[in-house]
Protein backbone atom coordinates (compact mmCIF):
# COMPACT_ATOMS: atom_id res chain seq x y z
CA UNK A 1 0.00 0.00 0.00
CA UNK A 2 2.93 2.33 0.64
CA UNK A 3 4.21 1.71 -2.90
CA UNK A 4 0.76 2.50 -4.31
CA UNK A 5 0.72 5.82 -2.47
CA UNK A 6 -1.63 5.42 0.47
CA UNK A 7 -1.26 8.42 2.83
CA UNK A 8 1.08 7.97 5.79
CA UNK A 9 -1.59 8.96 8.32
CA UNK A 10 -3.60 5.84 7.43
CA UNK A 11 -0.52 3.75 8.20
CA UNK A 12 -0.18 5.57 11.52
CA UNK A 13 -3.80 4.90 12.43
CA UNK A 14 -3.58 1.23 11.40
CA UNK A 15 -0.30 0.68 13.25
CA UNK A 16 -1.71 2.35 16.36
CA UNK A 17 -4.79 0.13 16.37
CA UNK A 18 -2.80 -3.04 15.68
CA UNK A 19 -0.25 -2.04 18.33
CA UNK A 20 -2.91 -1.55 21.00
CA UNK A 21 -4.57 -4.88 20.20
CA UNK A 22 -1.21 -6.71 20.07
CA UNK A 23 -0.12 -5.17 23.37
CA UNK A 24 -3.38 -6.20 25.01
CA UNK A 25 -3.14 -9.76 23.71
CA UNK A 26 0.51 -10.07 24.75
CA UNK A 27 -0.05 -8.59 28.22
CA UNK A 28 -3.21 -10.56 28.98
CA UNK A 29 -1.44 -13.94 29.12
CA UNK A 30 1.61 -14.54 31.34
CA UNK A 31 3.06 -17.19 29.03
CA UNK A 32 2.88 -14.85 26.01
CA UNK A 33 4.30 -11.99 28.03
CA UNK A 34 7.25 -14.11 29.16
CA UNK A 35 7.91 -15.39 25.65
CA UNK A 36 7.82 -11.91 24.14
CA UNK A 37 10.08 -10.36 26.78
CA UNK A 38 12.63 -13.18 27.14
CA UNK A 39 14.59 -11.99 24.09
CA UNK A 40 15.78 -8.91 26.02
CA UNK A 41 18.03 -11.08 28.20
CA UNK A 42 17.73 -14.74 27.17
CA UNK A 43 20.36 -15.80 29.73
CA UNK A 44 18.24 -14.49 32.61
CA UNK A 45 15.93 -17.51 32.23
CA UNK A 46 18.27 -19.70 30.21
CA UNK A 47 16.66 -22.97 31.28
CA UNK A 48 13.15 -21.67 30.58
CA UNK A 49 11.86 -19.03 28.18
CA UNK A 50 15.34 -17.96 27.05
CA UNK A 51 16.44 -21.46 26.02
CA UNK A 52 16.02 -21.08 22.26
CA UNK A 53 17.30 -17.52 21.96
CA UNK A 54 20.21 -18.23 24.30
CA UNK A 55 21.33 -21.29 22.38
CA UNK A 56 20.97 -19.38 19.13
CA UNK A 57 23.37 -16.76 20.46
CA UNK A 58 25.75 -19.45 21.71
CA UNK A 59 25.73 -21.07 18.27
CA UNK A 60 26.46 -17.79 16.54
CA UNK A 61 29.22 -16.92 19.01
CA UNK A 62 30.92 -20.31 18.89
CA UNK A 63 31.37 -20.10 15.12
CA UNK A 64 33.95 -17.35 15.36
CA UNK A 65 35.21 -15.74 12.16
CA UNK A 66 35.61 -18.79 9.95
CA UNK A 67 33.24 -21.26 11.63
CA UNK A 68 33.67 -24.84 12.73
CA UNK A 69 33.13 -26.28 9.26
CA UNK A 70 30.16 -27.80 7.48
CA UNK A 71 28.25 -30.33 9.60
CA UNK A 72 30.38 -29.46 12.64
CA UNK A 73 27.67 -27.58 14.51
CA UNK A 74 27.08 -28.79 18.05
CA UNK A 75 24.00 -26.69 18.87
CA UNK A 76 21.86 -28.34 16.20
CA UNK A 77 22.18 -31.77 17.83
CA UNK A 78 19.54 -31.31 20.48
CA UNK A 79 20.22 -28.12 22.43
CA UNK A 80 18.86 -25.67 19.85
CA UNK A 81 15.15 -26.33 19.18
CA UNK A 82 14.00 -25.91 15.58
CA UNK A 83 17.58 -25.59 14.35
CA UNK A 84 16.59 -26.69 10.84
CA UNK A 85 13.79 -24.13 10.44
CA UNK A 86 13.54 -21.04 12.66
CA UNK A 87 17.16 -21.02 13.83
CA UNK A 88 18.99 -22.14 10.71
CA UNK A 89 20.91 -18.84 10.69
CA UNK A 90 22.44 -19.79 14.06
CA UNK A 91 23.59 -23.09 12.56
CA UNK A 92 25.03 -21.22 9.57
CA UNK A 93 26.84 -18.90 11.97
CA UNK A 94 28.29 -21.81 13.90
CA UNK A 95 29.34 -23.81 10.85
CA UNK A 96 30.39 -20.99 8.50
CA UNK A 97 31.28 -18.27 10.99
CA UNK A 98 31.10 -14.54 10.47
CA UNK A 99 32.32 -14.85 6.88
CA UNK A 100 29.52 -17.28 5.98
CA UNK A 101 26.79 -15.22 7.62
CA UNK A 102 28.01 -12.08 5.88
CA UNK A 103 27.91 -13.99 2.59
CA UNK A 104 24.30 -15.03 3.26
CA UNK A 105 23.44 -11.41 4.09
CA UNK A 106 25.12 -10.26 0.86
CA UNK A 107 23.07 -12.76 -1.15
CA UNK A 108 19.85 -11.53 0.44
CA UNK A 109 21.02 -7.98 -0.27
CA UNK A 110 21.49 -8.91 -3.93
CA UNK A 111 17.92 -10.24 -4.07
CA UNK A 112 16.65 -7.02 -2.45
CA UNK A 113 18.65 -4.86 -4.85
CA UNK A 114 17.33 -6.78 -7.87
CA UNK A 115 13.72 -6.55 -6.65
CA UNK A 116 13.92 -2.82 -5.89
CA UNK A 117 15.68 -2.13 -9.17
CA UNK A 118 12.98 -4.04 -11.04
CA UNK A 119 10.22 -2.13 -9.22
CA UNK A 120 11.81 1.25 -9.95
CA UNK A 121 12.64 0.65 -13.62
CA UNK A 122 9.33 -0.69 -14.92
CA UNK A 123 6.51 1.24 -16.52
CA UNK A 124 3.84 -1.38 -15.78
CA UNK A 125 2.11 -0.63 -12.44
CA UNK A 126 1.27 -4.30 -11.83
CA UNK A 127 4.92 -5.33 -12.18
CA UNK A 128 5.97 -2.45 -9.92
CA UNK A 129 3.50 -3.37 -7.19
CA UNK A 130 4.20 -7.09 -7.28
CA UNK A 131 7.97 -6.59 -7.39
CA UNK A 132 7.90 -4.19 -4.46
CA UNK A 133 5.52 -6.43 -2.52
CA UNK A 134 7.59 -9.56 -3.05
CA UNK A 135 10.81 -7.77 -2.15
CA UNK A 136 9.34 -6.23 1.01
CA UNK A 137 7.80 -9.58 1.99
CA UNK A 138 10.99 -11.62 1.59
CA UNK A 139 13.29 -9.02 3.13
CA UNK A 140 10.95 -8.45 6.09
CA UNK A 141 10.86 -12.18 6.71
CA UNK A 142 14.66 -12.30 6.49
CA UNK A 143 15.13 -9.39 8.89
CA UNK A 144 12.68 -10.86 11.40
CA UNK A 145 14.32 -14.30 11.30
CA UNK A 146 17.84 -12.94 11.70
CA UNK A 147 16.61 -10.59 14.43
CA UNK A 148 15.17 -13.60 16.30
CA UNK A 149 18.45 -15.50 16.06
CA UNK A 150 20.47 -12.50 17.27
CA UNK A 151 18.00 -11.91 20.15
CA UNK A 152 17.04 -8.50 18.79
CA UNK A 153 13.41 -9.56 18.30
CA UNK A 154 11.18 -12.06 20.12
CA UNK A 155 11.10 -15.63 18.85
CA UNK A 156 7.92 -15.88 16.77
CA UNK A 157 8.68 -18.80 14.46
CA UNK A 158 9.30 -17.21 11.07
CA UNK A 159 11.63 -19.24 8.79
CA UNK A 160 14.55 -17.82 6.82
CA UNK A 161 13.45 -17.59 3.17
CA UNK A 162 15.12 -20.04 0.77
CA UNK A 163 17.28 -21.52 3.55
CA UNK A 164 15.01 -23.03 6.22
CA UNK A 165 13.76 -26.57 5.87
CA UNK A 166 10.15 -27.10 4.86
CA UNK A 167 8.09 -26.88 1.71
CA UNK A 168 5.27 -24.77 3.13
CA UNK A 169 7.59 -21.75 3.33
CA UNK A 170 9.85 -22.61 0.41
CA UNK A 171 7.19 -23.01 -2.28
CA UNK A 172 5.64 -19.52 -1.95
CA UNK A 173 9.10 -17.95 -1.83
CA UNK A 174 10.15 -19.79 -4.99
CA UNK A 175 6.92 -18.82 -6.78
CA UNK A 176 7.44 -15.18 -5.80
CA UNK A 177 11.05 -15.20 -7.01
CA UNK A 178 9.90 -16.91 -10.21
CA UNK A 179 7.51 -14.00 -10.77
CA UNK A 180 10.38 -11.55 -10.29
CA UNK A 181 12.55 -13.45 -12.77
CA UNK A 182 9.70 -13.54 -15.27
CA UNK A 183 9.14 -9.81 -14.86
CA UNK A 184 12.85 -9.12 -15.29
CA UNK A 185 12.99 -11.14 -18.49
CA UNK A 186 10.02 -9.26 -19.93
Amino acid sequence: LWVVGVPARLFGIALSLVGVVAFYLAASNPERRTRLTSFIDPFKDFQGAGWQAGHGLLGMASGGIFGKGLSASQQKWGTLPEAHTDFIFAVLGEELGLIGTLLVLALFGAVAYAGIRLALNTADPFVRYVSAGVTIWLMSQTIINIGMVLALLPVIGIPLPLVSYGGSALVPSMVALGLLVGFARA
